[in-house]
């Protein structure tokens, strides 16, 4: 599973490359890559070497198709798509509250008094941008619990380590020493909301 606090993967949006720098890395280098376990994910997701997240607050698509969005950090920007039939929601599934997920992203510095930088998603990158069903705060949570040592290992419910487990097979994530301790997890726990996202973050990086 990605380190969500790996800020050569996962940079807020003020430290992304500009659009106009060639280079593949977040830290200036050509051809540089994180050594880490999330640097490794990145790789497996297969579209560039670091990846934005930020949570959508707004549908702004007027003349192509645009989301207004808050990184990490609290900063608001928009991020606008060249693929001018794209979908957000009926493509990506993008919902205001989600996470959105742009691998590679790159900041675009807009000249003239006023104007915001933007993330620009090139015309046929679109299909390569991802949408987590959660908010953010609760992707960097669910991210840190899913890379503890103690996933997999003991019961999500009631902390047993000393009985057969069995994984959630929604996510492939949470385990459970029983039927009793599936269903308190899922409705009494929390796993319910947190199964989709949890799922997702799979998908995308494992």
């Amino acid at each position: 599973m990605p380190d969500f606090s790996d800020s050569a993967v996962f940079p807020p949006f003020a430290q992304l490359p500009p659009a106009d720098v060639s280079s593949t890395g977040t830290d200036g280098n050509t051809g540089s890559t994180s050594t880490s376990t999330s640097g490794t994910a990145a790789t497996k997701a297969g579209s560039g070497c670091w990846f934005l997240l930020a949570q959508i607050k707004e549908d702004m698509t007027i003349t192509k198709p645009t989301l207004i969005v808050t990184d990490r950090a609290g900063v608001d920007f928009a991020v606008t798509f060249e693929d001018a039939g794209l979908n957000l929601r009926g493509d990506l599934g993008a919902r205001k509250g989600y996470t959105l997920v742009v691998p590679g992203a790159r900041r675009t510095d807009r000249e003239g008094e006023g104007k915001k930088a933007v993330v620009r998603v090139e015309a046929g990158r679109g299909a390569q941008v991802r949408v987590i069903p959660g908010s953010l705060e609760r992707v960097l949570e669910l991210g840190r619990v899913a890379g503890s040592e103690t996933v997999g290992k003991q019961c999500a419910a009631c902390g047993k380590t000393d009985a057969p487990l069995m994984r959630c097979t929604g996510c492939s994530t949470a385990s459970y020493c029983s039927k009793a301790c599936q269903v308190n997890g899922w409705s009494g726990l929390g796993h319910k909301s947190n199964c989709k996202v949890l799922k997702s973050i799979r998908e995308i990086w494992a």
